[in-house]
C-alpha cells in the first residue's frame, strides 16, 4: 500500500500542469471601408472589401462580411464593429467576426474619371479585339467594357462571359482575376482564342494608349493586342 501511494505521489509530481489559457474575448474596433471592392481568392475567386485600421496606410482584404452592415459602391465608410474570434472555425471560414456597432461617417467619393481625360473616353466605349499577339482578328466576338466606379471590366470571350478587375495608374494598366463562365463551345478556334486572351490579361501590366479609335496595350514596347471602338450600347 505504502508502495502504491508513493507510485501515485510520483506520478503526481512528474505530471506537468497545463498552463490556463486566457479567454479570447470581443472587443471594438474603429475601421475604414474602402469605396471599392477588390478581386481576391479564397475558397474562390470572389471581390473582397477594402478595409484599414484608423491607424493604417494601407488597405487589406476581408474575406468575410461584416454583419449587419449594408455596402454601397462609392462611398466610404468609418465603422464601430465588434470583432470576435471564432472558436474552431470551419477550414473555409474565417476566424474573426466583424459585427457592425455604428456607421460613424459615409462619404460620397468621387470615381467617375475627369470629363476630357483618357478614361472618361475609355470607359464611354465597348472595345473589340482586333488583334491578339502576331494575329489580326476579323469578328473575334472577343470585347471589354470598363467600370471606372468599380475598378472592373466585363466583357465576352468569344464564347463566354468574362469578368475581372484593373487598376491603371498613368500610362499603365494592371488586369488581375480574370474570369469566365465554363461554356463549352463547338468551335475549338474560338476556344483556344478565348483562352490565350484569358492568359494575356490575368495578372498583366501593359502600357496603354488610345490613338484613333483603338486601345492599344503594350508589353515590352511591343504591340500585343489593339482593341476597335464600338459604342458601348450594344446587345
Amino acid at each position: 500500500m505504502f508502495l502504491e501511494l508513493a507510485l501515485t505521489l510520483a506520478t503526481t509530481l512528474m505530471t506537468p500542469v497545463k498552463p490556463v489559457q486566457k479567454q479570447q474575448t470581443s472587443k471594438n474596433q474603429t475601421i475604414y471601408v474602402k469605396e471599392s471592392k477588390e478581386p481576391c481568392t479564397g475558397v474562390a475567386p470572389m471581390e473582397c472589401l477594402q478595409i484599414k485600421g484608423v491607424k493604417d496606410t494601407e488597405w487589406s482584404n476581408l474575406y468575410t462580411n461584416i454583419e449587419g452592415f449594408k455596402y454601397t459602391p462609392g462611398y466610404r465608410y468609418k465603422l464601430l464593429v465588434r470583432v470576435t474570434p471564432v472558436k474552431n472555425p470551419p477550414a473555409d471560414g474565417s476566424s474573426i467576426r466583424y459585427t457592425l456597432r455604428k456607421v460613424l461617417e459615409k462619404k460620397k467619393v468621387n470615381t467617375t474619371p475627369e470629363k476630357g481625360s483618357p478614361w472618361a473616353f475609355i470607359a464611354s466605349k465597348r472595345w473589340n479585339l482586333i488583334k491578339l499577339g502576331d494575329s489580326t482578328l476579323t469578328q473575334s466576338g472577343i470585347w471589354v467594357e470598363f467600370d471606372p466606379a468599380t475598378k472592373r471590366f466585363h466583357g465576352k470571350g468569344g464564347c463566354n462571359s468574362i469578368s475581372g478587375g484593373y487598376h491603371a495608374n498613368g500610362e499603365n494598366i494592371t488586369f488581375t482575376m480574370a474570369i469566365s463562365t465554363r461554356m463549352a463551345c463547338m468551335d475549338e478556334n474560338v476556344m483556344r482564342r478565348e483562352a490565350e486572351f484569358l492568359k494575356m490579361i490575368g495578372e498583366h501590366t501593359y502600357r496603354y494608349d488610345v490613338a484613333d479609335q483603338t486601345l492599344n496595350f503594350y508589353e515590352n514596347d511591343k504591340l500585343v493586342m489593339i482593341f476597335g471602338m464600338q459604342p458601348k450600347d450594344l446587345q
